[in-house]
């Protein structure tokens, strides 16, 4: 095989991406699996600006307004007629965005790729049907996902700076949803670090799952069976697909080491609130493709400018989500309910949400929330923190 100027280890849309965005030099993606796309990780609701950014790639299946947020015992109804979210067909957008990256990019299937340090930096060996390549890559990129082998043999990645959760998945047909809202469950009963959401897909298909820490297969199967607006929903639904998987909520103070560096969930580039990765994935993959051309024109002796462009883009989101979600962890379950109680007849509120709501930047909207509710919220925070 060839010598290349960049390996990427890890052929998802991120890794593809930030490939795509190379503008010059020889580029190598090295995925373990036979076929890009699976298997499928991801909830696959894309809001309008992250679709954007992932190229607006083929696979909608759905176009969403809004969601539903319930809570144990109440709901409010976020949205309006404008189209917030798409859902996708993930086999087919991951296809769809690896055939953009395959016309600047050689792909190598059923391959494992990992980094190895040597005198000059780090190479790569790659295990493929028995036969072990070694390659030495002027730049190595860290797309392995959630599991990053690639960030741990750097030590940029440890159970200090992350913690990984675990997520569980139904595709199911003949449900009866509103099919232009999701549902979304803040509800410790079923997820306790996180929470549970139905997501239509159209034409009587929905997806459900959750993501917390740990024995999430039982946990949604409780969902499902005991929740009444889920059993409602999901009375006369037939589970087709079963997926699972993990995602990090954390920072990373340092992604780029010597020369190599991470994107996507590898790099922690994700929504603390929400779970989405693929808008964050998607910019930072495009600064990475940025700054390793530039390295590679010789124009910049290094890399680590990435992470100055990177967390100047949405750092801040991501550590202002991080201390919210502290805070959520915090919060009874009687406290989230008597929240979204409160939210639903506060109209001007749900008026200024549906205006100025972005799901790619939370955080500034869930302080404005918080401010709001800002003496009633602190009594009722204190007492669960005593």
């Amino acid at each position: 095989m060839d010598d290349y100027d960049v390996v990427i280890i890890g052929g998802g849309p991120v890794g593809c991406i930030t490939g795509e965005n190379i503008k010059n030099g020889r580029v190598l993606i090295v995925e373990e699996h036979q076929s890009i796309g699976v298997p499928l990780q991801c909830a696959g609701l894309i809001s309008k600006n992250g679709a954007k950014e992932l190229g607006n790639p083929k696979g909608v299946v759905n176009k969403v307004r809004g969601a539903y947020i319930c809570s144990k015992s109440n709901m409010v109804k976020i949205g309006n007629e404008e189209i917030r979210a798409y859902v996708f067909e993930r086999k087919v957008m991951d296809k769809d965005i690896a055939i953009r990256a395959g016309k600047k990019c050689d792909f190598l299937l059923k391959a494992y790729g990992e980094i190895e340090k040597d005198k000059k930096g780090y190479k790569v060996k790659i295990s493929h049907l028995g036969e072990k390549i070694y390659l030495n890559p002027e730049v190595v990129v860290g797309a392995d996902g959630s599991k990053t082998i690639t960030g741990k043999k750097l030590g940029l990645v440890n159970n200090k700076n992350r913690e990984i959760l675990s997520s569980c998945q139904f595709e199911m047909v003949n449900a009866d949803c509103d099919d232009d809202f999701v549902y979304v469950f803040l509800d410790k009963r079923y997820s306790e670090r996180f929470f549970t959401w139905i997501i239509p897909m159209g034409d009587d298909r929905v997806r459900v799952g959750l993501l917390d820490r740990g024995n999430c297969y039982n946990k949604l199967m409780k969902f499902i069976n005991e929740n009444e607006t889920a059993k409602e929903i999901l009375k006369n639904a037939t589970i087709t697909e079963f997926s699972s998987g993990s995602l990090p909520i954390g920072y990373l103070e340092r992604s780029v080491k010597d020369n190599v560096l991470l994107v996507g969930d590898a790099a922690c580039h994700v929504k603390p609130l929400s779970g989405g990765g693929l808008y964050f994935g998607a910019v930072g993959g495009k600064i990475a493709g940025e700054i390793i051309s530039r390295y590679l024109n010789g124009e910049i002796d290094n890399l680590e400018l990435y992470d100055k462009k990177w967390k100047e883009e949405f750092g801040n989101e991501i550590k202002n989500s991080l201390i919210i979600r502290k805070l959520f962890l915090k919060l009874k379950n009687d406290t989230l309910d008597e929240i979204i109680g409160k939210l639903k007849t506060k109209s001007e509120l749900i008026d200024y949400i549906n205006k100025y709501g972005d799901m790619d930047r939370q955080a500034s909207l869930i302080i404005k929330v918080l401010k709001i509710f800002r003496f009633w919220m602190g009594f009722k925070i204190l007492k669960d923190l005593l």
